[in-house]
């Protein structure tokens, strides 16, 4: 039985992650930070490890070896620190390196690409020199580093996340629908620029599918559902899910409000070192929300064919 050390397990993506390894015969060593969710308690096969990732001396002190460590644990905000994100975004690959095992798999994100608009792009698009956002910045660092440093690696990056138990994605677009009688659009698209969806169960077969094969050693797989939603068809799926009986208008005002708005957000939020933003959209959010990205799922079809050979979801 090939074993597996995946950090972030008891969150939306990791714990999808242990399940899919799990369904493929693998024993799975799960890194939880505090929350250990009910099921994953129940399932057989895991060995549980409460600990920080962020932690040097804790790390380097597992005394595991495995076959796979798959890297999911990380913070994926709008806002922040720049040393908070180094801390959970960037240092723990080197301590995670380190661990005796075949292969690492690295979870970065799409925006590394940047956050402009995109035609079909794909994994050898540039990534952004100059990302505005923490976020992408130490995924990129993490990239490089591990291209420099790793004898073997796969970089997955996912678009936004989304599927059963998203406590994130869903919820934000909720609580803005809670409260705006309107469905609001910025700039040039009016809501119909590609919003780039990614189901966490092809985020976890695409893991565990180059977990298994060699094919994509050393390469980049973009994770985006083959269909394409629009940003305002995403937000009348939520709204139909959530609101059924309310009527909601669509708007679509000049991408310099929506800029002033998200950088009052932005800039409070920091200022009063915010969990979350105070409000929709920051300016992150905005240029998220009013871009077309569209990148190609090719290439993540072909490891989860190889790796399934059922249809994608």
């Amino acid at each position: 039985m090939k074993s597996v050390l995946v950090t972030g397990a008891g969150g939306f993506i990791g714990l999808n992650v242990v399940k899919e390894y799990l369904s493929s015969g693998w024993f799975v060593y799960a890194l939880v930070h505090k929350n250990i969710p009910q099921e994953l308690t129940e399932l057989d096969n895991v060995k549980i490890i409460q600990g920080d990732v962020t932690s040097e001396e804790f790390m380097l002190n597992l005394g595991l070896k495995v076959d796979i460590v798959a890297h999911v644990a990380g913070l994926a905000k709008d806002i922040g620190a720049y040393e908070t994100y180094r801390k959970i975004n960037f240092e723990p690959i080197k301590y995670l390196s380190k661990i005796p095992k075949t292969k690492f798999v690295y979870v970065s994100t799409s925006d590394v690409y940047g956050i402009k608009d995109f035609n079909n792009a794909d994994e050898n698009t540039p990534l952004c020199e100059f990302p505005n956002n923490p976020y992408p910045h130490f995924k990129i660092m993490s990239e490089n580093w591990l291209r420099e440093n790793c004898e073997k690696y796969v970089i997955i990056r996912p678009a936004a996340v989304w599927g059963e138990g998203d406590k994130t994605l869903e919820n934000r677009v909720v609580e803005f629908l809670r409260t705006s009688p309107f469905i609001v659009h910025f700039g040039k698209w009016k809501g119909q620029n590609r919003w780039p969806l990614a189901n966490v169960k092809n985020v976890a077969k695409t893991i565990v599918g180059v977990s298994e094969f060699d094919d994509f050693d050393n390469q980049a797989i973009t994770i985006i559902d083959s269909e394409k939603t629009t940003i305002d068809g995403y937000y009348r799926q939520v709204a139909q899910k959530y609101f059924p009986d309310k009527k909601f208008k669509t708007i679509t005002l000049p991408f310099w409000v929506g800029k002033m708005l998200g950088f009052i957000s932005t800039t409070v939020s920091n200022l009063l070192k915010l969990r979350d933003p105070l409000f929709d959209p920051t300016f992150y959010a905005v240029h998220h929300v009013s871009s077309n990205l569209d990148f190609s799922s090719k290439k993540m079809e072909r490891v989860i064919e190889k790796h399934t050979n059922r249809e994608l979801v």
